[in-house]
């Protein structure tokens, strides 16, 4: 499971934490590809985040890694760092492959919060 970094309170039988911004999902989903050692596949992905991140965001993330060269996709479909050595472990090969789309809103600073004026 991705380390979670904002723990807001913690209790022997629960851990209420922040979900990660979308500016951080990128990078939690490249380390958690590096911890595995192994290329991963999107559906992985999706289990290894649940709870902590829609399908939609963690896509987004994915994509914003291709087109940044973190991540390759290989023939299967599997993602890994460029370094990592493929063996294939599905016979089916992804019809489509996904298209490489930097994150528009990373560059931009937001504003989540602003106290109140005095």
């Amino acid at each position: 499971m991705p380390r979670v970094k904002k723990v807001v309170y913690e209790d022997q039988e629960v851990v209420v934490a922040l979900a990660p911004r979308d500016e951080e999902l990128p990078e939690m989903v490249l380390e958690t590809i590096k911890e595995k050692g192994r290329p991963m596949f999107f559906d992985e992905l999706v289990r290894e985040f649940s709870g902590i991140a829609g399908e939609d965001r963690l896509r987004k993330a994915v994509n914003h890694l291709l087109a940044l060269g973190a991540i390759i996709e290989f023939p299967d479909g599997s993602l890994g760092t460029p370094d990592m050595k493929w063996k294939p472990r599905k016979t089916r090969r992804r019809r489509r492959r996904r298209t490489p789309r930097l994150m528009s809103d990373i560059a931009m600073p937001k504003t989540y919060y602003r106290p109140p004026e005095q």
